[in-house]
């Protein structure tokens, strides 16, 4: 019997996440059951089921917070299933690192980066520093910036994809790292995941921005060729992500997620004027109630705006 206050070295996430659950059942609603459930199976353990417990640490739930923003979890979804993490954690006890400590930075991460929108003054800064470098990432990254398009649908996006002659580019996949469920020694824990984009509306036709093209021209590849590597095999939004932090400290900007520049995109059209059917649909979202509730937040021109009618 293990003394109180151990655990199994090997014990995956996983597995600590069922125990906890079966251990639950019979203590709380249905309905909190189910929450739990949702929690657990759809964000937690897709990417950090196959994870040690003991070899958790605050890189791996980083990961999470990102490719949960990734993939559009609102920041109060994220926090609940962060809540529920640590809650399994103090329940089993795990002793190798200040789990605490470690899920409150990651709370403050979800808050902080989420909220953060790039100022006009930033994103024009951006914007002339990647028109200078001009290299496929790059102009990938410039891409995000001016339609919103994903980290994810980025780097799926091949030159087959681009229609320069009637100025349009299509998404029509997505690349994402998940955890190799058929993992044994010798083979890696995590694998590249390419697949259709989540919704049959996140399948779309975006225009080119105009100041793109002669730039596209230039690097034209083969068709089955990703845009961002130049080659048949694609990269990572891991990967994506390192470029857009150099980018940043580069341009001497604050710290921003990539996510960040999708959201300014919404929040700027929106301000404009744009009408968020057309916002919507160039963000892939089902509703525009999505698109509302995800992207909109009042921006301090706006509130100033407002105390300033009366």
């Amino acid at each position: 019997m293990r003394k109180r206050g151990t655990m199994n070295n090997d014990l995956k996430t996983e597995e600590m996440c069922e125990n906890w659950l079966i251990q639950q059942k019979a203590k709380i609603k249905k309905s909190t059951y189910a929450n739990y459930c949702y929690l657990i199976k759809k964000l937690i353990e897709p990417e950090l089921g196959k994870i040690d417990v003991m070899k958790l640490n605050k890189a791996y739930l980083e990961q999470l917070v990102l490719d949960l923003q990734e993939r559009e979890y609102a920041d109060s979804t994220i926090c609940s299933a962060l809540r529920v993490l640590k809650t399994i954690l103090r329940k089993h006890a795990v002793q190798n690192d200040n789990y605490e400590e470690m899920i409150h930075h990651c709370y403050l991460t979800v808050h902080r980066l989420e909220s953060k929108v790039l100022l006009e003054d930033e994103s024009a800064c951006i914007k002339e520093y990647l028109l200078q470098k001009n290299d496929t990432y790059a102009l990938g990254i410039l891409l995000c910036r001016s339609t919103g398009i994903r980290i994810g649908e980025l780097c799926g996006l091949k030159w087959e994809d681009i229609h320069l002659d009637t100025g349009i580019f299509e998404i029509k996949r997505t690349v994402s790292r998940i955890q190799n469920d058929n993992y044994r020694e010798g083979l890696p824990k995590t694998m590249l995941y390419i697949r259709t984009p989540k919704s049959f509306s996140s399948i779309r036709a975006i225009p080119i921005p105009d100041f793109l093209e002669n730039c596209l021209k230039e690097k034209r590849k083969p068709e089955d060729c990703y845009f961002l590597t130049g080659t048949t095999r694609c990269t990572e939004p891991r990967n994506v992500q390192k470029h857009f932090k150099t980018i940043l400290k580069h341009c001497n900007l604050s710290d921003y997620n990539f996510h960040s520049l999708r959201h300014g995109f919404a929040s700027s059209c929106l301000e404009s004027g744009v009408e968020c059917k057309t916002v919507s649909s160039i963000l892939g979202h089902s509703s525009t109630q999505i698109t509302m509730d995800l992207y909109v937040h009042a921006t301090l021109k706006q509130k100033a705006k407002c105390v300033n009618m009366f």
